[in-house]
C-alpha cells in the first residue's frame, strides 16, 4: 500500500486529498507516514515534525488513528483471500498471495489478475487508497518488484525467472528489504559495493564476519528465497512499545512514569495473547549531541529465572536494567536526556496462566486479571494502577507500525 496512513486519512477526509499530510504520534516527534503529496516535496518517513514544517509551513499534521488502518487492511485483505487461500499478512500494508496454481506460471495471467486487484481496491475498499503490486517466482523477488519503478507511485511489475540477472543492474545494496546504511557500510568494510560483489563473495567469509545472518545476506543477493507463504498467524516471538516523548525528559519521576505506562502496555497486550516471557530488553535514546551531530543510546536485555506477564514485574527488571547500567550508585539520572523509550518483552511461552498454592502469590494474578475484564469491557485505562495516574494521556497511544505488526480483528 502506497503512502498507507496518510492515504487513509485522505480517503476519510476529501479536504485533505491533494495537500500534503503528515502522520505522526505528536507534534513533537517525527513523520511515520507522509502522503504523496508531502514527498514529493521532500518530506520522508522519519522527518521531524520541526523539520517538515519548516520544508513546508503549510502540511496538515494528524495524530495515528490505528483503528481506521485496521478497519481498510481488513477490507483489503478480504479482497486478496478470494483469489488465493495462501495469502500472508506481513505488515498492516503489505501481503503476501501465492497465486502459483490459480496462474499456473503464466506472468500474463499474473499481470492482469493484479490490474484486477487494484480496480476492486479503488471501488470496495478506497477510491484514494493506491497498491504497487510486484510479481515474481519467489517473496524476495516479488518484494522487489513491487518497490520498482519508483516514479510510479501506482505500479506493478513482473521479474520472470529469465529476468532475474537483470536486477543487478539496477539495484543498490540498500534496495535489498533487510540491508540498511548500517549493514551497507560493514559490506563495503570487506570491499563489496555492488550486489553482484555480493552474490559472489564466498559464504564461509560472510559466515565468520556476521555468524547465521551471513547466509540470509549470501541468498538475498542470489535472489534466492525457499520461506512459503504463510497462511496461519505464527506466535508472536516478542511483544514490545516505544514511544518519541515531544521533549527529551530529564528528571527521574518522568523517566519512571514512561518506564511504567510502556512496561503496563506491554504486559497487556502479552496477557492478551496468553503469553509470559523472561527475557526483557530496555533501551532509550537521547536527542542529537549538537557537537557531534548524534544521539546517545542505550540498549540491554537480561533473562530472568521467572516467566512474567504484569507490567509491574516488566517494570521492576527495565528499571533495574536502567539503574544498574545508566547509574549504579545513584537514582538521579546527570546528563541523561531521553527522547525515545523503548520496552520489550521475549523469551515466550504461551499457556494457560500459572496456578500458586498459596493464595499470596495468587492474588496479584487475581487483580491482573480483574483489571483486564474491566478495561475490556469500559474501555482502556478505566482502571490503572496509582503509578499511573499522573502520566500523561498522549503517552504510548495506541499505534501499529508497518513491518510485521499484528493487525487486531
Amino acid at each position: 500500500m502506497n503512502s498507507y496512513f496518510a492515504s487513509v486519512e485522505q480517503q476519510a477526509n476529501p479536504h485533505l486529498r491533494g495537500r500534503p499530510v503528515g502522520v505522526c504520534e505528536h507534534l513533537g516527534g517525527i513523520i511515520i507516514a507522509p502522503s504523496v503529496e508531502a514527498k514529493r516535496m521532500g518530506i520522508k518517513l522519519g522527518t521531524p515534525v520541526w523539520e517538515a514544517v519548516k520544508i513546508f509551513p503549510q502540511i496538515v499534521l494528524l495524530p495515528t488513528d490505528p483503528d481506521k488502518y485496521r478497519h481498510v487492511t481488513r477490507g483489503f485483505m478480504s479482497i486478496l483471500r478470494d483469489y488465493s487461500d495462501d495469502v500472508e499478512q506481513y505488515s498492516i500494508d503489505e501481503a503476501f498471495v501465492d497465486i502459483t496454481i490459480s496462474c499456473r506460471g503464466d506472468y500474463s495471467a499474473a499481470l492482469l489478475l493484479g490490474l484486477e486487484i487494484k480496480q476492486r481496491l479503488r471501488l470496495e475498499v478506497a477510491e484514494w487508497v493506491s497498491c504497487s503490486i510486484g510479481i515474481g517466482p519467489n517473496k524476495i523477488v516479488s518484494k522487489i518488484a513491487a518497490d520498482l519503478g519508483q516514479g510510479d507511485l501506482d505500479r506493478i511489475c513482473a521479474v520472470r525467472p529469465d529476468q532475474i540477472d537483470l536486477l543487478y543492474l539496477r539495484l543498490k545494496l540498500t534496495d535489498v528489504p533487510g540491508i540498511g546504511p548500517r549493514l551497507e557500510k560493514a559490506l563495503h568494510k570487506l570491499g563489496i559495493f555492488s550486489l553482484r560483489e555480493l552474490a559472489g563473495y564466498p559464504l564461509a567469509n560472510l559466515l565468520n564476519q556476521f555468524g547465521v545472518p551471513g547466509l540470509w545476506l549470501h541468498d538475498m543477493a542470489n535472489f534466492r528465497d525457499s520461506s512459503p507463504v504463510i497462511t496461519a498467524e505464527e506466535p508472536a516471538k516478542s511483544f514490545g512499545h516505544a514511544y518519541t516523548v515531544p521533549r527529551a525528559l530529564r528528571t527521574v519521576t518522568d523517566i519512571k512514569k514512561l518506564m511504567f505506562k510502556l512496561s503496563e502496555k506491554v504486559g497487556r497486550r502479552m496477557r492478551s495473547y496468553g503469553a509470559r516471557g523472561q527475557v526483557v530488553h530496555y533501551f532509550h535514546s537521547g536527542p542529537p549531541v549538537i557537537a557531534r551531530n548524534e544521539a546517545i543510546s542505550f540498549s540491554k536485555q537480561r533473562k530472568i529465572k521467572d516467566f512474567i506477564d504484569d507490567g509491574k514485574d516488566i517494570y521492576r527488571v527495565a528499571w533495574q536494567i536502567y539503574r544498574e547500567a545508566i547509574h549504579p550508585h545513584t537514582t538521579t539520572p546527570f546528563g541523561v536526556r531521553v527522547k525515545i523509550m523503548g520496552i520489550s518483552v521475549s523469551g515466550l511461552k504461551y499457556d494457560e496462566p500459572q496456578d500458586f498454592l498459596f493464595e499470596q502469590f495468587e492474588r496479584p494474578v487475581w487483580l491482573t486479571r480483574a483489571m483486564d475484564r474491566i478495561n475490556d469491557k469500559y474501555g482502556e485505562y478505566t482502571i490503572i494502577r496509582a503509578r499511573m495516574h499522573d502520566a500523561p494521556d498522549e503517552w504510548a497511544k495506541d499505534t501499529v507500525g508497518f513491518r510485521n505488526m499484528r493487525v487486531k480483528n
